[in-house]
């Protein structure tokens, strides 16, 4: 009897040293997270008080961000992002947020796909040199980041995506029927 007691609190101990163990590595790597973000430039390294983000999600500026794997068409997606607090398929407002949702994608993204964005052009192609893209968040649009200009053709081709080709630090036009992973944007 003494010694099934012995084994469950040696038990509980080792449980407990492992349990600490793991919430050190945790707050190391989220630690080491947040330095690499701020190596990347990232808004976040100008902030004196961190946003709070829901699990499953990361913090860039005031943002919060999730990257969904399961593939949708880009309305799908929209409407999906839509359901969060502000939600919207993610927006790239500038360089340094154009890097971080770059390095989020090559970093969990175990494919080689193209992501949604919330760049589209309800326009459909009508407005001469892209002046008709926008995006889905109503942001403005003054940062710039295409692979190429899309041309004034019609067609499906009226949705954003992070080209795959550049690393995702491009934007190209593509059709917005395609089923593609995508980031959702929202305020945390």
């Amino acid at each position: 009897m003494v010694s099934l007691l012995t084994r469950i609190l040696l038990h509980t101990a080792e449980r407990k040293s492992w349990v600490d163990r793991k919430q050190k590595q945790s707050l190391q790597s989220s630690s080491d997270c947040e330095e690499n973000i701020q190596e990347l430039g990232g808004e976040d390294s100008q902030r004196s008080e961190r946003i709070s983000c829901p699990r499953g999600s990361i913090a860039y500026g005031s943002s919060c961000y999730v990257l969904y794997k399961v593939a949708r068409s880009w309305m799908n997606a929209n409407i999906a992002c839509q359901r969060r607090h502000s939600g919207h398929l993610a927006s790239v407002l500038s360089g340094t947020e154009g890097s971080f949702l770059a390095s989020l994608v090559r970093n969990n993204l175990n494919t080689q796909s193209d992501v949604w964005i919330g760049l589209h052009d309800p326009t459909e192609g009508s407005e001469p040199d892209a002046g008709g893209w926008e995006w889905s968040s109503t942001a403005m649009f003054n940062y710039f980041a295409w692979e190429r200009i899309p041309s004034t053709v019609s067609g499906l081709d009226h949705c954003g995506i992070l080209s795959r080709t550049s690393g995702y630090l491009k934007w190209k036009n593509y059709n917005c029927n395609v089923n593609l992973p995508y980031i959702c944007k929202f305020k945390g």
